[in-house]
């Protein structure tokens, strides 16, 4: 499995130049012996534009997701794209504080009492809750009665 596909063929072989001239420098990076020689192999290929297949692609891309964070290499491997969340709609009176209840995330749902400025809604007992943890951070929410 490629864990990126944003990563284009080019963009493993830039990879590839710039952690073979990091390794080779002094005091560079240590790789193994298997590192050594699948760079290697990737030089020596008479067409570098093709050598890249699936599992080839995946070995450069495990070898990025390694060693792309170092400084001297500078390309560190993209994010994976994130996920909306997965959760239940509130009531439409209802606390829309999220809590987690039998291992899985919902909505609290009790009567709101509380709403802010972009229309979130909480009942007292979470309105409290989150009032109280916000001042101790040293933050400030308005919230206004329903």
């Amino acid at each position: 499995m490629i864990p990126s596909s944003a990563i284009t063929d080019r963009e493993r072989e830039i990879f590839l130049r710039k952690l073979d001239a990091t390794a080779r420098a002094k005091d560079g990076l240590i790789i193994s012996t298997w590192e050594w020689n699948f760079i290697a192999h990737f030089f020596y290929s008479s067409r570098p534009s093709l050598w890249f297949t699936e599992p080839r692609r995946v070995a450069a891309d495990k070898m990025r997701m390694r060693y792309g964070a170092e400084p001297e290499i500078g390309m560190p491997f993209p994010p994976a794209p994130a996920r909306p969340a997965n959760l239940p709609e509130a009531d439409a009176d209802g606390c829309q504080f999220v809590m987690r209840e039998d291992g899985r995330q919902q909505p609290c749902n009790a009567p709101a009492a509380m709403v802010r400025q972009n229309g979130f809604r909480y009942c007292a007992a979470h309105a409290e809750a989150v009032q109280r943890d916000l001042q101790r951070r040293g933050k400030t929410m308005i919230l206004s009665p329903i």
